[in-house]
């Protein structure tokens, strides 16, 4: 009996031991964790890459990802044995069908890390959510069709230094705005009347200087023009700049012209070129 005793003793102490052990391992542990991108659409490839601190082997990690309450995707995914671990997720399926915060939650062992990203289900390209007047000096207004992700549009201003337009947004997140422009108002073509491609220019508080950066021609008819351009976090400010503005000061003859491209290359050059995965 005595003999007995003793052994469950043992077991009981060694597995103290053992508990002691796990919670030092873990103890201090930090999880860090983050997406490729805050913001995503309907289809896209969301990338989450990460690290552990101190690795336990044998033990992978568990993302979860959440809108609001409901549990959208899940995966369990093995940690290097530097301890860094990398998956995707795509954003799609029934679960997926409302614009929302998505927060991804990490679990490794009892240690937890938490990242988030805005969703953005798919709207369809004909629909304009909101239209932006803009005044025309002693002239009146036009209305400026628009759908923006990421963000709210504060003002769209005429600028006829640059003839374009100048819009003033506020940035929640990585996105884009969807612009329907009017060729009565804006417009950007060439001297045989075929069309000449927009400069986008984005300021952001973030960043000391503005960039130049690529945009999607989405449509063309001979009433306006559908573009769309992408923000980042931070973005303040947009200029379209084309070849004609409202109001109209008269044909704008190939010397002026010359003139008006050689202006905006000045301002380009001073600026850096951001690329965009479309």
């Amino acid at each position: 009996m005595y003999k007995i005793a003793s052994l469950l003793f043992l077991i009981l102490i060694s597995s103290m031991s053992v508990n002691s052990v796990f919670a030092q391992e873990i103890s201090g542990q930090k999880i860090s964790i983050t997406t490729d991108n805050t913001a995503y659409e309907e289809g896209d490839v969301i990338t989450v890459t990460g690290s552990i601190e101190k690795i336990i082997p044998g033990t992978p990690i568990i993302l979860q990802l959440f809108i609001e309450r409901t549990q959208v995707d899940v995966a369990q995914i093995d940690v290097s044995n530097q301890g860094d671990f990398s998956t995707t997720f795509v954003a799609s399926g029934p679960l997926w069908s409302n614009d929302g915060d998505v927060s991804i939650r990490a679990s490794y062992g009892t240690m937890f890390a938490e990242t988030n990203f805005t969703f953005f289900s798919q709207v369809k390209e004909d629909t304009f959510l909101l239209n932006q007047e803009v005044e025309i000096p002693n002239e009146g207004t036009f209305d400026v069709p628009y759908t923006m992700k990421g963000g709210t549009v504060q003002s769209i201003l005429l600028n006829q230094e640059n003839l374009g337009l100048d819009i003033n947004i506020n940035t929640t997140s990585d996105g884009s705005i969807t612009l329907e422009l009017n060729r009565n108002y804006i417009d950007s073509i060439k001297p045989d009347g075929t069309n000449e491609d927009f400069i986008i220019i984005v300021y952001n508080l973030q960043v000391n200087e503005p960039v130049q950066t690529e945009f999607l021609d989405l449509e063309s008819t001979d009433e306006s023009r559908v573009i769309q351009i992408p923000i980042k976090s931070g973005d303040n400010l947009i200029q379209i700049i084309g070849t004609f503005v409202i109001p109209e000061f008269g044909t704008i003859t190939q010397f002026v012209l010359i003139i008006a491209i050689l202006s905006i290359i000045i301002i380009t050059t001073k600026t850096k070129f951001r690329l965009n995965n479309f």
